[in-house]
């Protein structure tokens, strides 16, 4: 007898994205000399419309044409009602849809594959991403997402693994059973954390999930340039990286500690706790802390986020760090003995 556990990270947004970011990652845009400031806000949505959204990327994701309307299930918690919104496609009752009224994003989940914890195959990371792409091409097809905010150059690829083992603990396995491939919003070549895109590609070469939405941005485009409207302005660096770099390290890392910076890259960060706001890029950090102990071990913290102002060199840094949100663990799945 064996028991699967199934482990995936938790994250309150598409903001979260921005902790997918590879390790070390650098980009060309932090010599942006240039940028715009733009309005943002979570936006809004009327009933009809998130519903027919739903509808159409579960056509995307079945890859059937389905005739029925997609419908609002009832909530019984009032406090959770008034945050999300559960959505019911009735010819594809595996799929499980929620609508997170406070970031404007639908995350839909197919639960059979969810539970399909054991694949007949290995699927290579090319494969997965030719598939994910062929999903987004056919989202994009459909006016879900603009393809011109995306470059898939820049995916991030992640993996969801299922571990099992003996009760008696004597044998392990570890198995891939799907691909999880984000790609975040791009704001003239910059990206912003709170609006993306996620496709999973599950083993067996279906999609498992998709989430997508966010922030809206107040914009309008002329030629290949994405340009501010309302209070937003186009704004010239002030603070060169190498500042920035050398403030972090003096003002955020303690006395005796080390940082090690897992990545840095300029982006768009919109503030969670406020409903909008005028945005302009931030160079954002992502890094732990190691501490000597009197031990004479070195002590870690969890990862933390920051961000600095390119345009006011005494703007306070910005703390991004995300919740701490533990993993999911599935229920115990039991499966028979493998005869001997």
């Amino acid at each position: 007898m064996k028991r699967i556990l199934q482990l995936s990270g938790v994250a309150a947004a598409m903001v979260l994205a921005i902790a997918g970011i590879a390790a070390g990652q650098q980009t060309e845009q932090q010599a942006l000399e240039r940028f715009a400031s733009f309005e943002m806000a979570w936006p809004i949505e009327k009933t009809e419309a998130i519903t027919a959204r739903a509808r159409a990327v579960a056509e995307v994701m079945t890859g059937q044409r389905l005739l029925q309307a997609a419908v609002v299930v009832p909530i019984k918690s009032a406090e959770a009602s008034n945050r999300h919104m559960q959505v019911r496609v009735p010819e594809a009752p595996a799929l499980e849809i929620v609508y997170l009224a406070e970031y404007g994003e639908l995350r839909i989940v197919d639960t059979e594959l969810a539970a399909s914890t054991t694949p007949e195959r290995e699927m290579s990371q090319d494969e997965a991403v030719k598939l994910a792409k062929r999903a987004f091409d056919e989202l994009a097809r459909r006016k879900l997402v603009n393809p011109l905010h995306y470059n898939w150059d820049n995916a991030d690829i992640a993996s969801t693994w299922v571990g099992g083992g003996s009760l008696d603990g004597k044998t392990t396995e570890k198995k891939r059973i799907e691909y999880r491939i984000t790609l975040r919003r791009l704001i003239n070549g910059i990206e912003l954390a709170n609006h993306g895109i996620r496709i999973a590609i599950h083993a067996s070469g279906r999609v498992s999930s998709v989430r997508l939405g966010g922030v809206a941005v107040a914009s309008k485009t002329a030629g290949n340039v994405e340009e501010p409207i309302g209070k937003g302005r186009w704004l010239s660096r002030q603070v060169a990286i190498s500042d920035l770099q050398a403030r972090f390290e003096r003002d955020t890392v303690p006395q005796k500690a080390k940082a090690k910076i897992a990545w840095s890259r300029v982006m768009y960060v919109m503030p969670e706790n406020k409903r909008s706001a005028v945005v302009a890029p931030l160079y954002v950090l992502s890094y732990s802390l190691e501490f000597p102990s009197d031990a004479g071990e070195t002590i870690v913290s969890r990862r933390k986020t920051v961000g600095f102002s390119l345009v006011d060199p005494k703007a306070p840094a910005v703390d991004l760090t995300p919740p701490v949100r533990g993993p999911v663990i599935e229920k115990t799945r039991k499966q028979p003995e493998k005869k001997r």
